[in-house]
């Protein structure tokens, strides 16, 4: 079977027929291609089969060698997405030191409260009964076994004085509670301070509080002892305080609890001789002031 005119271009099927000549090449190329020597490297690189690399030492240590892994247990839940923790503040800086030499300032006092009804009450009582203030004064001052030591500018010396209170109120009583009796030379601040029984007044009662304060080795300044040095004689000034709790009371009623202060200040006390260790006040009672 003879090919067709549109077949020209395929090999003829005959054997002895000559194959047509290859085309020309092109300008810059070589004839025959396959007398390249890169073709030809290249050609036989394609039809030599490919070698087993052979491994080594090298290629054993570079072998991965599974690690037998302990089976985990199933998750019984969920993981939780826990957020990051968020970062501590930084601790306030520390403050400046607390000076010292202040004292420390006086715990404030809680006010009790009291109902509306019950102050109401306390009120209109109050202005029924019309508590009015204790009257003190002072009846009598001496003083004994006085010693001033100009040395070391110390007194010692005992104080007997007696108070005499008197109650104006003739519904009301009144309590003292906690009084506390103290003795000072003028200007200076207290000597000594003695402790007094608490006692009670009925309404329109008068009292005479007695008591004796006791001054040993206690420092009284040069100019404040002037008349006290043994010897000079002279009249010195003395000062007699009482302080106490006062609550008024008529029956079940009762007032808070109210500080007292009782001042009988510039009494004076003459002393009996140039050498004498005793000094006195002498007069009618001195009026002292109270303050509630």
């Amino acid at each position: 079977m003879q090919p067709s005119s549109s077949s020209s271009a395929q090999p003829p099927d005959h054997p002895d027929r000559k194959s047509p000549p290859p085309p020309a090449p092109a300008m810059g190329y070589p004839a025959n291609t396959e007398s390249h020597p890169q073709r030809r490297r290249l050609l036989r690189r394609r039809a030599a089969p490919r070698r087993r690399q052979r491994r080594g030492f090298r290629g054993r240590l570079r072998r991965r060698v599974p690690v037998p892994r302990s089976p985990a247990a199933p998750p019984t839940s969920a993981p939780s997405r826990v957020p990051p923790p968020v970062p501590a503040a930084a601790p306030p800086l520390p403050g400046p030191p607390a000076a010292a030499h202040l004292p420390a300032p006086p715990p404030r006092a809680r006010r009790r409260r009291v109902p509306p009804p019950r102050r109401a009450a306390t009120f209109i009582v109050w202005l029924l009964l019309r508590p009015r203030t204790p009257a003190f004064s002072l009846t009598s001052l001496n003083l004994s076994r006085v010693v001033y030591a100009p040395t070391n500018s110390t007194l010692s010396a005992s104080f007997d004085a007696a108070l005499l209170a008197s109650n104006p109120n003739s519904k009301l009583s009144v309590t003292y509670f906690s009084p506390l009796a103290s003795v000072s030379i003028t200007p200076s601040s207290p000597l000594a301070v003695a402790s007094l029984p608490p006692f009670s007044q009925g309404p329109g009662n008068t009292t005479t509080l007695a008591f004796r304060v006791a001054v040993e080795d206690a420092y009284v300044g040069p100019d404040d002892a002037a008349a006290l040095k043994s010897g000079s004689g002279g009249t010195a000034e003395v000062e007699v305080r009482l302080a106490a709790v006062a609550v008024f009371d008529r029956g079940g009623w009762r007032t808070r609890r109210r500080v007292m202060r009782v001042m009988c200040d510039r009494v004076p006390v003459v002393f009996r001789g140039k050498n004498s260790t005793e000094a006195s006040f002498s007069g009618p009672a001195r009026r002292c002031d109270v303050v509630l």
